[in-house]
């Protein structure tokens, strides 16, 4: 099976599960990104969005007043200074990240031979290295390449909060075959973690550039990426997978297996990528993400 569902599993059912056992993203989150996106949105206007919601100001506020960002300065006490202290980009990464990262918390992961502290690793990888790509080659928005990277393996949270053990043991054999774990799931016939990814962005109302990352971050032709037209809709699917091989190359935390698959030779040549480009992809990521880990920690000290 490539590109299409497999009829063998019930992904409606999945679907009527999986409301019980997912975190919701809070109510302003659509519309509240889709105002941070673009650089021309009032101030005021995000302002009143985010009073709306008293736990995720309270998350921007906290980030605003550390010492990275505020430094000597009074203490911010009013959203309206918090998005003049971080800036739209910032404050788009507190919500997104802030909001993720509890549906990372799986119940009971304890008992379990895989810990989803690893996979929220290697996501965070995978944003920090799709953010980094698209800002040194301008062929996508920073923002979204960020966002589509940090939930590109949301799946793979619902397949943990269904069926842990099924899929611990798809990860146990993809260590053992040395193959990708969405290679096991197609030859098991388990649930694939790309499209229980995209059941799980339709139900949290994301856009449709997250939902194509998500669908088809294992797709390396176009042509089997199904209802994609858009070419920049493909180009930010290409960054996303080339941020995936990074963060896997490098050992971000760990999604489920250990390949060392090669990046696609179709990817590569579209986005007109070489040894040496990767390499230095490499280099400019690890240092973004050492800048990134104090600016995380807030984040995560955040989140009630």
């Amino acid at each position: 099976m490539v590109g299409g569902v497999d009829e063998k599993v019930n992904y409606a059912f999945l679907k009527d599960q999986l409301k019980d056992n997912l975190p919701t993203l809070p109510a302003i989150f659509d519309d509240l990104s889709c105002m941070l996106k673009d650089p021309n949105s009032p101030t005021h206007s995000i302002q009143e969005i985010m009073k709306s919601d008293q736990t995720l100001s309270m998350k921007v506020l906290r980030v605003a007043n550390s010492v990275q960002y505020r430094g000597e300065r009074e203490r911010v006490t009013d959203v309206g200074e918090a998005i003049a202290t971080l800036g739209f980009d910032k404050i788009h990464m507190v919500i997104l990240t802030s909001s993720v990262f509890k549906a990372f918390k799986v119940e009971n992961s304890i008992n379990l031979n895989y810990n989803p502290s690893e996979l929220w690793k290697h996501s965070l990888g995978t944003a920090v290295a799709s953010s980094t790509i698209s800002e040194l080659t301008q062929l996508v928005p920073r923002q979204r390449a960020y966002s589509c990277g940090l939930v590109h393996d949301i799946g793979k949270v619902a397949r943990l909060q269904l069926h842990p053990n099924e899929f611990c043991l798809d990860v146990g054999d993809a260590l053992y075959d040395e193959t990708t774990l969405i290679e096991i799931e197609r030859k098991k016939n388990s649930p694939s973690h790309d499209i229980l990814g995209q059941i799980v962005c339709k139900e949290w109302g994301l856009n449709r550039d997250v939902e194509s990352v998500i669908r088809w971050h294992h797709e390396g032709n176009p042509e089997n990426r199904e209802t994609v037209v858009d070419l920049e809709i493909n180009t930010l699917i290409d960054v996303v997978m080339v941020g995936n091989w990074l963060a896997h190359s490098m050992n971000f935390g760990f999604s489920g297996h250990r390949s060392g698959k090669l990046l696609s030779n179709e990817v590569r040549e579209r986005l007109s990528l070489d040894n040496e480009q990767l390499d230095f992809f490499k280099e400019e990521t690890r240092e973004s993400f050492k800048d990134f880990k104090n600016f995380l920690k807030l984040i995560e000290r955040s989140v009630v």
